[in-house]
């Protein structure tokens, strides 16, 4: 069920960390991301993109006129290990995907987003 994400960023990234850790226990390759949760849910917000999370996964935000989900890909950069992704929704039934605009597979990649949030959108 679609959520507003309409708490500030610290619960967002809380959200998003707990669901790692409760839903994915045994698995580092997808809780080593938990430690870069917090720089991108704070370089969404510095896009003011009305966030809203359509999973618990997912965070969606809009930019520019253009809807993106931030998501795990167990592939996102060509990573053995796997990555967040923010890929752009394109309009259409089904919310199809577009093409991967941000691919953050370590923590300085997140601490890029981070600071320049809008490069690649």
């Amino acid at each position: 069920m679609p959520q507003p994400a309409n708490a500030n960023p610290d619960r967002v990234a809380d959200h998003f960390v707990n669901y790692l850790f409760d839903t994915y226990k045994g698995s580092r390759h997808v809780r080593r991301v938990a430690s870069w949760v917090g720089l991108i849910v704070k370089g969404i917000d510095k896009l003011n993109g009305n966030p809203y999370i359509p999973r618990d996964r997912q965070l969606r935000f809009d930019y520019n006129g253009r809807t993106f989900k931030a998501k795990f890909n167990h592939h996102a950069g060509g990573s053995q290990r796997g990555g967040i992704e923010i890929v752009e929704i394109l309009p259409g039934r089904g919310s199809p995907e577009g093409k991967v605009a941000r691919s953050i597979t370590n923590l300085d990649e997140a601490a890029a987003f981070y600071d320049n949030p809008k490069q690649g959108l």
